[in-house]
């Protein structure tokens, strides 16, 4: 079977594309892949390295720069033909049996493509489009895709209009099998001794770090502890981190907060820690959340995304309403007050995460990818 994967992002690594990556990595040998991107950078050259055949399509630099915000912006329009047209020519050459779109840009503009040059489509959600936009995909993914596929219950609910199979994303399970100490990860990430809390993973404002901020002010006022903040503003949101820091001195935390550069390997930041924090809007699945379960820290989230698929409430971490920050701090400090909850809860965190294992994953999507393809 011939499968064209097909994402917009050939830059940055995000969680779609270690997701896409991994799931590349780990299918059969029955599956010959290949992979169109929308602009080239690091992710192409670390695809390339992999091995994996890399084409990609030049976009309109208009295209190329419109948000899931501001997605059906008429200025951009017009560039959708060129775009689509573009696409369509390099499906054809690829001679897929079957298109898998991995990304918004990729299920409207590769889903158009492949309709037209008669190739079956499994969309691929890993992402909440707010607003029309939201309403839009679904009637897209209604009308040219053969199959769904979501990475979370919330997500397949968030688009309506067909069976989706939902399939949570890969982690590289094994790799969390060989852990530094937590002493010799807060030495090499320069942090104190004492109760450590940290949110992991890109800076973007609807990642809700400032949310964190205020949160770890709160537990701070009833017991001293130190906060990472691990990671780095990527694809936008650039100003969001002098705002942070401006933040924190107003908190009057600022001797508390550590802001800590990404980590390639995020494994020493979660061993690091005592309880980990995801503070996102609607988090479609919550890949920091699993890899922080998988290396035994508890997480403590909102229940409004993905990570009620990940968390079981009160057993392995903790499910808090959507927007409650004061909640959220209690959750936070009885984990904290309490060491053996916190190790308990995170025993059965690393426990349940082992159902992340990509093989798994990459047998199911390729059973769904099968079935498109016979559906040709």
């Amino acid at each position: 079977m011939r499968v064209l994967f097909v994402t917009q992002t050939g830059a940055s690594l995000g969680g779609a594309e270690h997701s896409l990556l991994l799931l590349l990595q780990h299918l059969t040998d029955d599956v010959q892949s290949s992979v169109l991107l929308f602009e080239d950078g690091a992710y192409a050259e670390r695809l390339r390295k992999e091995g994996f055949p890399v084409d990609v399509v030049e976009m309109p630099a208009e295209l190329l720069a419109v948000r899931r915000e501001n997605l059906l912006r008429p200025q951009s329009a017009k560039h959708i033909f060129q775009a689509v047209s573009r696409t369509r020519r390099r499906i054809a050459a690829a001679a897929p049996d079957v298109v898998h779109t991995n990304s918004i840009k990729a299920h409207f503009l590769a889903g158009l493509a492949a309709r037209i040059a008669g190739v079956p489509v499994v969309m691929h959600f890993r992402d909440f489009l707010p607003g029309l936009g939201r309403f839009a995909l679904a009637l897209d993914a209604r009308t040219l895709a053969s199959k769904r596929i979501a990475c979370s219950h919330a997500v397949a609910a968030w688009y309506p209009g067909g069976p989706t199979e939902t399939i949570a994303n890969p982690i590289d399970v094994a790799a969390y099998n060989d852990l530094p100490e937590r002493d010799v990860a807060r030495k090499a990430l320069g942090l104190e001794a004492g109760l450590v809390i940290g949110i992991v993973g890109r800076i973007n404002r609807w990642k809700g770090h400032d949310r964190f901020l205020r949160i770890a002010a709160r537990v701070n006022r009833e017991i001293p502890i130190t906060i990472a903040v691990v990671g780095e503003a990527r694809f936008r949101d650039a100003d969001f981190v002098p705002e942070l820091r401006a933040l924190a001195r107003s908190l009057g935390i600022v001797d508390r907060v550590h802001f800590l550069p990404w980590q390639e390997d995020p494994r020493i930041a979660y061993a690091a820690l005592d309880v980990h924090c995801n503070c996102s809007d609607r988090e479609p699945f919550g890949r920091t959340t699993a890899e922080a379960a998988l290396a035994g820290v508890p997480t403590v989230t909102f229940d409004d995304g993905g990570a009620s698929d990940i968390i079981e409430d009160r057993i392995s971490g903790r499910l808090v309403r959507s927007g409650d920050e004061g909640a959220f701090a209690e959750a936070v400090l009885e984990y904290l007050q309490d060491a053996p909850l916190r190790r308990r809860a995170g025993e059965a965190a690393r426990t349940a995460a082992s159902r992340f294992d990509p093989a798994t994953h990459a047998r199911r999507v390729a059973e769904v990818l099968t079935l498109a393809a016979r559906s040709r």
